[in-house]
């Protein structure tokens, strides 16, 4: 990389990809396909009807395979192709690698991939006996129920963080770009769901900070440039000045 090079931090959220036709998660009435989040994206949810979430994460594998990335993907490969870029997402899809990315951080998981039921990621403090296998592969179709993990036998289940489940926020990696980073930029985030949420205190002594989002909550963008529209519309843009530095 040149010596010019930019320490660059992107938190991304579903807004990033709803104009490649991924669904955001919540729509106006609380639901999602018709279903209640908790009952699709919860462990209760997985253990009253394993069958339905697997059916519902199913025709979400199929939904993003047939989306593709937009300009405001492709803008952050661009970045990340002249830049150090660290990419944060909240996304479970895959458009930012599909545009060229590599390395990306899925805070939530991935849709691609398949973890056993018993994960060692699923565990907190105190789940002594509990949680202790660590298959995690990707997937070339979706599960099915009555896919075994093939090394303790548990049910395969999406690579997905559900509510009320561990999210995996890499403290020490994190410690590391707070210290060395030039540039933090949101994208398509609401910036409230914790902890994903509290990366924008995290890096609020970042020299630059940008966020772009049609509808921006004003109230915890102290200190931001903001950029009001669409991520495919304004990010680019964005992008691109930083490029031409």
């Amino acid at each position: 990389m040149p010596s010019s090079t930019l320490n660059i931090v992107i938190f991304s959220g579903a807004g990033l990809s709803t104009e490649s036709g991924i669904l955001t998660f919540r729509d106006s009435n609380g639901l999602w396909e018709q279903h209640r989040i908790e009952d699709v994206a919860s462990p209760e949810g997985w253990r009253r009807d394993p069958a339905l979430v697997l059916e519902f994460y199913a025709k979400r594998y199929h939904a993003q395979a047939a989306c593709l990335p937009n300009p405001a993907h492709h803008a952050i490969a661009r970045l990340a192709a002249r830049h150090s870029v660290l990419n944060i997402t909240q996304n479970i899809d895959t458009l930012l690698e599909r545009a060229g990315c590599s390395g990306v951080w899925h805070l939530h998981g991935r849709i691609d991939r398949q973890k056993c039921e018993e994960h060692h990621s699923l565990g907190f403090p105190g789940d002594a006996g509990m949680f202790t296998c660590d298959f995690l592969s990707a997937i070339e179709r979706p599960i099915a129920l009555g896919d075994q993990c093939p090394k303790c036998g548990g049910q395969l289940r999406p690579d997905i963080v559900w509510f009320g489940e561990p999210v995996d926020m890499r403290e020490e990696e994190l410690g590391k770009w707070v210290r060395k980073a030039d540039i933090f930029i949101g994208v398509g985030t609401s910036a409230q769901v914790y902890p994903a949420a509290g990366l924008l205190s995290i890096f609020r002594n970042t020299p630059e900070r940008f966020f772009v989002d049609p509808h921006p909550n004003y109230d915890v963008l102290d200190g931001f440039t903001v950029r009001t529209g669409s991520a495919s519309a304004e990010l680019p843009p964005l992008i691109d000045s930083l490029i031409a530095r």
